[in-house]
Parts: structure tokens; sequence; C-alpha cells
């Protein structure tokens, strides 16, 4: 059984130049950022990306209702005036089969749209003391494009790779013609990595004028809530309590 995309409103993905993607992974960085994003900024979750291979864990919604596992796509109103698509989840597909359906599913709508640009917002394990955000591309003609407008690239990170719906995403991308980049800030590992979120934050606010301000109180808040939501560290079947971390991403 394939990706099932459930629409709350409407059929199609609202006009909009950037996709935003996040699930908790090392740091929780990028979950960090979207589910503050999405609860700061005026929002509405327009669609539920449904998969068998997700964690088997309903949740109980802000209205008291069960909801089932799945990836919310939100429509995001910018301080711009622009919209933006971001989709977040508490967890992934368990088996890779399932994080690659569903890889396919996102890039698939990502296409019809016309998405101008897919960003993927991860951790990159680190040593204590590196702080630095690297944004990676998968195809040469992005990585070009991004260079000229001025934002910085690296070519040496990830070295372990990229894990998991995060790397596929990035990677199957040009595949579908959908501009991609992953955007990775360094962290120690712990479970929810507040700083470095921020630091994420701001570089793609400033690199790609999306115009945000996430306040690190808020960042706290959502900390909180998605620690109470993972029930520990374990998520789509990475450990994260484990020493060995690798060198690779995690969405």
């Amino acid at each position: 059984m394939s990706a099932q995309i459930h629409w709350l409103e409407g059929k199609t993905l609202p006009n909009h130049k950037l996709m935003l993607f996040a699930v908790p992974g090392l740091g929780n960085v990028g979950t960090l950022v979207l589910d503050t994003l999405v609860e700061h900024y005026d929002s509405t979750q327009i669609a539920m990306i449904l998969h068998p291979d997700l964690p088997p864990h309903a949740t109980l919604s802000d209205d008291g209702l069960l909801t089932p596992p799945h990836l919310g796509i939100h429509s995001v109103a910018l301080p711009t005036g622009e919209t933006m698509i971001a989709i977040i989840g508490i967890g992934q597909p368990m088996i890779p089969r399932g994080q690659h359906e569903v890889a396919e599913s996102i890039l698939g709508l990502a296409e019809k749209a016309g998405t101008e640009m897919l960003l993927v917002l991860a951790g990159q394990s680190a040593e204590i003391g590196e702080e630095e955000v690297h944004i990676t591309c998968a195809n040469a003609d992005v990585r070009n494009a991004l260079t000229e407008a001025g934002i910085s690239i690296a070519t040496e990170h990830p070295r372990g790779g990229m894990l998991g719906l995060a790397g596929l995403l990035v990677s199957l991308a040009p595949l579908h013609d959908v501009p991609s980049a992953s955007c990775a800030a360094q962290t120690i590992g712990t479970s929810v990595d507040v700083l470095a979120a921020d630091r994420l934050a701001r570089r793609i606010s400033l690199d790609f004028g999306l115009g945000i301000d996430l306040p690190i109180d808020n960042t706290s808040e959502t900390a909180a809530r998605l620690i109470s939501m993972m029930e520990g560290k374990e998520i789509a079947g990475i450990d994260l309590s484990e020493e060995d971390t690798g060198a690779g991403f995690y969405a």
C-alpha cells in the first residue's frame, strides 16, 4: 500500500514558492523550526499524508479528537505576504520502502504544483563548539543558482550521507524536476536542541528571504510539547540515545 493524501481543504496545494519539510531526528532541529513556524504564524493544515509504515501512534488533537499517524501538510502565510508549504510529523515510515513511497508522494505533489524550492530541515551530528548550518544540494544547477544568489553551499558535508526520508527527498527531487536542498544545523545530538533550531531558523530566513522571526521562548515551549508526544528518544526505529549517531543527517 503506497502513501495516501487525505485532503482537509481543497484538492491541491495552494500557490507557493517554498516547501519546507522536517520530521523528528537528531536534536529534533528541523521539527522544532517547522512546528514553531506553524504555531507562530497564520497557518492551516490542508492535508494528511497517510502510510501503513508510519509508527502506529494515534495522537489527541487540540480539540480532543484522536488523529491517525500522519505527516501534516500546512499552508503558512509568511510576513512577506507569500504562502509557504510546511510538511511536518512526529515520525516517519519505519522501513525503507515506506520512506521511499512517502518521498515519491511528496515530490509528486511538489512537481505538480510547480514548487520552486524544497528545503529539508535537519540536524547534523557535531562536536561541542561546532555550530554551523550547512546547505547541501543534489543538483549542480540548483547549487550554482543558489551560489550566484549569495548563499553559501557546502560541498564536503554530510560526509556520512543523509539518512531516512530526509535524504530520499533531497536526492530524488532532481528526478522530479523539483529544486531541492538540505539545511542542517550542527548539533551534539541532545533530544531537543533549541539553540541549533534557532540558528537554523535564522539562516533559512536570511538566505531565502522568509522574513520570519521565531522567538526562542516560543521554540522552548514547542520543544516541551514535542518531547511529550515523542515519549522518549526512540523515533521511527532510530534510537537517538545511542552513542554512535554516525555522521549523517536526521530530519
